[in-house]
């Protein structure tokens, strides 16, 4: 695989097959705000060095506080103590937030890497990845990746450096004691090993679950309609309920893994504690340190232990926090849709030929193209027709690149296609689809979708779609919004929206597939009325199922078995008496 652009430099590659890899990829996100994290820890570092002053005014409170032969000036005792508390909270104020404002643009970066990474990716992984898998993907595991290290940094920065400075500070005390309190580590460690690789596997087993849970919310949501049509609101909710449970039972698991944890560390910090008090203790009565010595040491050490208890937290989150990365990594290392090409068109006559071309997609019986050869000259009115399957949309994905032939080669103005860059063959082509794409905003940025708004073009996009008095009704006209997928507006508004989107485009190449299959009659006489006025201007392929609406085509090439069954005009094609006339005469049958 080549390397992905949108990861850091030198971590792109195969697929993050470790923690690890997936910690180091991470660090390359990092990087750019790196002066941010370094502050941060500086921050810390300050704070921590406070740690060992609180034992050691303990010590001095006790061995000179009391006594009346020392001139003990007891006000310094409250000053000491508050500016002592008020730097350690300042520090650690600024420790936190400069690593959460590191965080955000971490995660704010690999968003926009991933979304890249999405938007780039080869038309199969579209096929493989539910909508609502992407939108987890793309919006909620960075930051919760994100989120479950940074609480993992937080607690190894703010617990993990006092640690240090107050195991120094306990070293210079009672060297000997010190290093058998360390002798507790190990058993720590090892106690905690096994509870850890189980937190791992539980973990990823949730996250699978909640991946899947979300991809039932999209089905439900995307299609609503067909849910209740069939009455299958009781059999999407135990659905839903299945997966639920099954979440929760995941999630459990990995919330017991994770918690038992901290009664092990518990007891094993208790154990070693009560025998190095026991020790200190009768270090005490032989060598006669004083009580301040003595309190000074417990509390260095019982903060030493609170210390490491918390940072046995550090585990679970960052282990936590890498997995649901490792799946961020996946979608980066999503391989790129290829284009080969090399050429730029700025704007093609739209002349189309389709020379010998096999397409057979993976898991078919059959060819979905068969040695199929078509000429679409430029200017013309060509119409595909065909009965489901007969290979229709596959020659609209083949033009467009969204497939690439078996064998044979299709040219564009004399012009291989896979020359050309993918982005300039596709700038020819204005497509409206059966199966209309709105977005979440308004009626004008939909028309002038990724181009500059011009309200005249406007204008006449509405008019020649028959949308433009419906728009004046509306109180914020062109600037209404249309909710998700055009949610507002009747299905005959929404393909007159995906009509008017096209016309606004003003390509070369014009493809309306069933484009009029949701309009009333007016509407479609408007809008091939329109279709009509551009005529020897653009080149239109028209793929239609109600043959009545292509009559004035300058072609129409009738499709089956992907093959070329027959070409002609309407009246050629009804004179010849084959595939076409009888397909015009079943349809007069239905009407």
């Amino acid at each position: 695989m080549s390397s992905n652009p949108d990861s850091p430099p030198g971590t792109a590659g195969p697929h993050s097959k470790s923690l690890a890899s997936t910690a180091r990829r991470l660090l390359g996100f990092l990087k750019p705000h790196r002066k941010g994290f370094v502050a941060s820890v500086l921050a810390y570092v300050a704070a921590a060095l406070t740690e060992p002053l609180i034992p050691q005014l303990l010590q001095v409170t006790l061995d000179s506080g009391f006594s009346r032969q020392h001139s003990f000036s007891l006000w310094l005792v409250p000053v000491v103590l508050i500016t002592l508390f008020g730097a350690r909270g300042l520090f650690g104020f600024l420790g936190q937030y400069l690593l959460q404002w590191t965080i955000g643009r971490v995660v704010s970066d690999l968003r926009e890497a991933m979304m890249r990474a999405l938007l780039r990716a080869d038309t199969s992984v579209y096929h493989d990845l539910p909508g609502g898998a992407a939108v987890t993907k793309v919006v909620s595991d960075p930051q919760q990746s994100l989120t479950l290290m940074g609480y993992a940094s937080i607690t190894l920065l703010r617990d993990g450096l006092p640690a240090l400075a107050m195991l120094g500070y306990l070293l210079w005390t009672n060297w000997q004691l010190t290093l058998m309190t360390l002798g507790t580590l190990p058993i720590m460690v090892l106690a905690l090993k096994g509870v850890n690789q189980r937190v791992r596997r539980a973990g990823t087993q949730a996250y699978d679950a909640q991946i899947l849970l979300g991809s039932i919310v999209d089905d439900v949501t995307r299609a609503w309609r067909l849910v209740r049509s069939f009455g299958a609101q009781g059999y999407e909710a135990q659905r839903f309920g299945d997966q639920a449970r099954s979440v929760r039972q995941r999630t459990l698991r990995q919330t017991a893994a994770s918690a038992v944890s901290q009664p092990i560390s518990q007891i094993i910090t208790a154990a070693g504690v009560s025998g190095i008090v026991m020790i200190a203790l009768y270090q005490g009565r032989e060598t006669g340190a004083t009580p301040g010595t003595f309190a000074a040491f417990v509390a260095g050490l019982l903060q030493l232990m609170s210390r490491v208890r918390h940072l046995t937290e550090v585990a679970q989150n960052m282990t936590n926090g890498l997995i649901v990365a490792r799946g961020c990594m996946d979608l980066l290392d999503t391989p790129p849709e290829p284009d080969p090409g090399h050429r730029e068109l700025h704007s093609a006559r739209g002349d189309l030929a389709l020379q010998q071309v096999t397409l057979q997609y993976p898991g078919a019986s059959r060819p979905a193209l068969d040695q199929l050869s078509l000429h679409l000259p430029a200017g013309q009115t060509i119409a595909l027709v065909g009965a489901s399957g007969a290979g229709k949309s596959t020659v609209v994905n083949l033009l467009q690149g969204f497939a690439q032939p078996d064998s044979g080669h299709i040219e564009l103005d004399g012009i291989p296609i896979n020359e050309l860059t993918r982005a300039s063959l596709r700038r020819q082509f204005a497509v409206v689809s059966q199966d209309i794409v709105l977005f979440d905003t308004s009626i004008a940025d939909n028309i002038a979708y990724a181009q500059p708004r011009d309200e005249r073009r406007l204008e006449a996009a509405l008019r020649d779609a028959a949308l433009w008095d419906f728009v004046q009704t509306l109180p914020e006209g062109v600037d209404t919004a249309i909710g998700p997928n055009g949610g507002k507006l009747s299905g005959g508004q929404r393909q007159r929206l995906a009509i008017a989107r096209a016309l606004y485009k003003e390509a070369p190449i014009w493809i309306f597939d069933e484009a009029t299959s949701a309009l009333d009659t007016e509407s479609e006489r408007a809008v091939q009325q329109a279709l009509a006025a551009w005529a020897g201007r653009k080149t239109l392929i028209v793929i239609a199922h109600r043959l009545s609406t292509i009559r004035d085509a300058d072609a129409i090439h009738v499709l089956g078995g992907g093959r070329v069954l027959e070409s002609g005009t309407h009246a050629e094609l009804l004179a010849r008496d084959g595939a076409y006339a009888a397909m015009v005469r079943a349809q007069a049958g239905e009407d």
